[in-house]
C-alpha cells in the first residue's frame, strides 16, 4: 500500500513568512509515497494544493493540518491500489466500496464521512486540473460521461457560511451522525464484554477488566464529556461510597464541568450502590498496585501508575471496540453516546413520572426542566431533540428500559447475560461446562458488587 513519508526539517525557503521562520522545527511536509516505492504526482499535488499552493506554507491551514489530510488521503490511494482501479476510473460505485472498505476497518461513521470528503476533495480537484477526462461533476444536468456526481453545499457556523462536497453514498452516514445516537442496554452489554474479545489487548486481566468496566460505569452514571471523566477523583469516588452501607442512596459530588455557559463549576447525580462498588474495585486495585502513588486520578498507567491523559482515555474506547467482534456493531458509537444515554434516559424517566402523576400541557417543558438540573445544560432549547427519543424509548414496544427507581445497570447487565446463558444451553448452542463457567464468572461478579 502507499505510504506517508514525513519530512521532519524540509528547506522551504521563501514560502515560509517572516511570522513563521521561527517554527520552521515545527514545519513537517507529507508526501505520499506509491507502494512501487514511486512519488504519487498527483496526490502530492493535491496537498500542496490544499497547503496554500506552491507560494506559501503554514499559513492556514497550519502544516500540522496539511499532515491529517496526507494520512486521509493515503487511505483511499491505499484502497485505489488495492482494489487496482486508476484514479481517474473513479466513479460513484467505487466511493460506495470505499464506505464498506472503511467500515471493515472498524471506523466510525462520522470519521468515514470526513475520510469521504476528502476523497472527494481529491477527485474534484484532478477533474478541475483536467477537465477533459470527465471525472467529477456537480451539475445535475450531467448525467452522462462523468464518473463521479458531487454536490456543493454550505453550512453556517459563526455567521460564516463554509462550503463543503458531498456525495449521495453519504446519506445513511449523515443520518447517522447528525441524529442522537445514545447507547441502548443492549449495546452496553456487547460494549461491556468488548474487552474480553479485544485484539488490543490479547491478554486480559483483573486490571485491565476493572479500568474498562470503572471507565464505562462512570461514562454511563455520570453523563459526563471524556474530559471531564479525566477530571474526577478518586477522592470524589471514595467521599460518594461513606454511606454505602447505609439506606441513602449514593450521590457524586464535586463533578466538573468543561465546556457551556456553567464552566468551571460543578454538579452532582445519584447513582447506585453497585456503580460505586464498580468504582471502588478498581481505585483499590490502583492503591494496592501502587501504595506510594502521588496524585489522585483513578485511570492509571499499568506500568508506571502514572495518571493517563485525556487524549489517552479519548482514544482508548475506540481501540478496544475496533479490535473487538463487536467492532460492526458499536461502530456508530463513541464515548459521547454515554452522554446522550445519560440525557435521553432522564428525559425519559421524568416524562414517564409526570405522565404517570396525571397529563398536562407542559409536560415536556417539566421534564426538560429537571434534567437540566442534573446535566446542567443552558436552556431547553439544547435538550429539545432528545424529546422525541425519550417519548419513544416510554413506548410499551420499546427495547430500552426506563425504571423509576434507580437500578444499576451494572446489575442489568449481568442478569440479561445469565438469561442470555440459559437460553443457549437450551437451544444447544453451547454445552453445559461452557454455560456452568459463565454463570458462575457472572454470579462471581455480582456477589463482588453486593459486597
Amino acid at each position: 500500500m502507499s505510504t506517508v513519508v514525513i519530512a521532519n526539517q524540509p528547506n522551504l525557503g521563501s514560502i515560509l513568512t517572516s511570522s513563521r521562520i521561527a517554527e520552521r522545527s515545527k514545519c513537517k511536509l507529507p508526501m505520499i509515497i506509491t507502494k512501487e516505492g514511486m512519488f504519487d504526482w498527483n496526490a502530492n499535488a493535491f496537498i500542496t494544493h490544499i497547503g496554500g499552493g506552491a507560494s506559501v506554507y503554514n499559513i492556514k491551514p497550519l502544516a500540522t493540518t496539511v499532515i491529517k489530510k496526507a494520512y486521509n488521503l493515503n487511505l483511499f490511494c491505499s484502497f485505489l491500489e488495492n482494489e487496482k482501479i486508476n484514479v481517474y476510473d473513479v466513479n460513484d460505485s467505487t466511493l460506495y466500496e470505499y464506505i464498506e472498505h472503511l467500515k471493515d476497518r472498524g471506523i466510525f461513521d462520522d470519521t468515514i464521512i470526513k475520510h469521504i470528503r476528502v476523497a472527494l476533495e481529491y477527485i474534484v480537484y484532478l477533474s478541475r486540473r483536467q477537465p477533459e477526462v470527465m471525472l467529477a461533476t456537480s451539475y445535475k444536468e450531467d448525467t452522462g460521461g462523468y464518473k463521479v456526481h458531487y454536490q456543493n453545499k454550505k453550512i453556517t457556523r459563526g455567521g460564516i457560511e463554509i462550503p463543503y462536497l458531498t456525495h449521495h453514498c453519504l446519506k445513511g452516514l449523515i443520518h447517522i451522525s447528525s441524529d442522537i445516537e445514545f447507547i441502548r442496554d443492549y449495546q452496553l452489554e456487547m460494549w461491556l464484554d468488548a474487552i474480553n474479545c479485544t485484539t488490543y489487548h490479547p491478554n486480559i486481566d483483573d486490571f485491565l477488566l476493572s479500568r474498562w468496566q470503572a471507565f464505562t460505569t462512570l461514562l454511563d452514571i455520570t453523563g459526563s464529556r471524556i474530559t471531564e471523566v479525566h477530571q474526577i477523583t478518586r477522592s470524589i469516588i471514595k467521599e460518594s461510597a461513606k454511606n454505602l452501607l447505609s439506606t441513602k442512596v449514593p450521590i457524586l459530588r464535586q463533578i466538573p464541568i468543561m465546556k457551556g455557559k456553567y464552566k468551571g463549576k460543578k454538579r452532582e447525580v445519584e447513582t447506585t450502590k453497585e456503580d460505586i462498588q464498580v468504582l471502588l474495585w478498581h481505585i483499590e486495585m490502583v492503591e494496592n498496585m501502587f501504595p506510594d502513588i502521588k496524585h489522585d486520578a483513578i485511570f492509571v498507567d499499568l506500568r508506571t501508575g502514572k495518571a493517563l491523559k485525556a487524549t489517552y482515555l479519548k482514544n482508548y474506547a475506540k481501540k478496544v471496540i475496533n479490535g473487538s467482534k463487536y467492532c460492526r456493531d458499536l461502530r456508530h458509537l463513541t464515548n459521547h453516546s454515554f452522554r446522550h444515554r445519560f440525557i435521553t434516559l432522564r428525559v425519559a424517566k421524568s416524562i414517564k413520572k409526570l405522565a404517570e402523576s396525571g397529563s398536562f400541557h407542559n409536560i415536556l417543558t417539566v421534564a426538560a426542566n429537571a434534567c437540566r438540573k442534573v446535566t446542567m445544560h443552558a436552556s431547553n432549547d439544547t435538550l429539545s431533540r432528545y424529546i422525541h427519543i425519550a417519548n419513544e424509548i416510554n413506548e410499551p414496544d420499546s427495547d430500552q428500559s426506563v425504571e423509576r427507581a434507580p437500578i444499576s445497570t451494572q446489575i442489568k447487565v449481568r442478569v440479561k447475560h445469565m438469561l442470555k446463558i440459559a437460553d443457549s444451553l437450551k437451544s444447544d448452542e453451547i454445552g453445559e461446562k461452557e454455560a456452568l463457567d459463565s454463570l458462575l464468572t457472572t454470579l462471581s461478579e455480582l456477589r463482588r458488587l453486593s459486597n
